[in-house]
């Protein structure tokens, strides 16, 4: 039994694995009771969530994902290769620059924190984040990246330069070590799923499945995408190709238990 998981979480993962299919409230909350999550819970997410923009509804009762819940969700479904492809790294960083932002809206700061964060940043200085400039497009695509994912507006960002004693400190930022044995961790996982998931009830293997793909994404989500004289870009490719046959055979399982569980189907 997997431990007690957000309602809002499944919720959404819900809605972003549909690929901008309109669900309705009760084939959510069927959906996620397969998950273990209760009605109550579910329909109160529901609620909340479309409160705080992060849903829509598509009709009576149904409901879609935002716009900027949508953007997030693109983000997480590059994960094949990244939101960018890398480029030789020529030793350039880009900054961002958020010592001048407003901190009084909490919401707003962990919006524009949590995009950092999926972009590869790491906090450097006091209001400064730092990643390489290894990306195609350079500081133009990631800085439209940003704002895309809820960078506040008001930050800026900039290209600099590291002498060695600031690389070797941010280096350190990111557990390069720990990632590459967490990707083949979870290459192993989903491997040894797909190799034996037949023998799971077909509602069993939907909700492995659910919870293991979750899992991977939110990994794969975070990949700061370093260059490859930082970090091996392997584990992450073999991770990457394991998931996109999970993906598929998910999304297949659990689009044939949603239409049966949709009202009226």
């Amino acid at each position: 039994m997997k431990a007690a998981v957000p309602a809002q979480t499944v919720a959404l993962a819900f809605l972003g694995a549909s690929r901008g299919r309109a669900l309705s409230a009760p084939t959510l909350v069927a959906g996620a009771e397969i998950l273990g999550v209760s009605g109550n819970a579910t329909r109160l997410a529901l609620s909340r969530l479309k409160a705080r923009g992060e849903l829509q509804l598509a009709g009576r009762g149904r409901y879609i994902l935002s716009t900027v819940r949508r953007n997030a969700i693109a983000h997480v479904r590059s994960f094949k290769t990244g939101f960018a492809e890398r480029v030789r790294w020529k030793g350039a960083f880009l900054g961002v620059l958020t010592g001048d932002l407003p901190r009084g809206n909490a919401a707003r700061v962990a919006r524009s924190e949590r995009a950092l964060d999926l972009s590869g940043f790491k906090a450097f200085r006091h209001g400064m984040w730092v990643r390489p400039d290894n990306l195609a497009g350079g500081r133009v695509v990631v800085s439209s990246h940003l704002l895309r994912l809820g960078l506040d507006e008001g930050a800026e960002t900039i290209e600099l330069h590291l002498d060695a004693t600031q690389l070797r400190s941010l280096e350190r930022a990111w557990d390069i070590p720990g990632d590459e044995a967490k990707a083949r961790a979870l290459t192993e996982r989903v491997q040894k799923f797909l190799s034996t998931n037949q023998k799971l009830s077909r509602r069993a293997a939907a909700a492995e499945s659910f919870w293991l793909g979750d899992e991977v994404l939110r990994f794969l989500a975070r990949d700061p995408l370093l260059p490859e004289t930082m970090a091996d870009p392997e584990p992450r490719k073999r991770l990457a190709e394991a998931m996109t046959t999970l993906d598929e055979q998910g999304f297949a399982l659990w689009s044939s238990i949603l239409e049966e569980l949709e009202p009226n189907a």
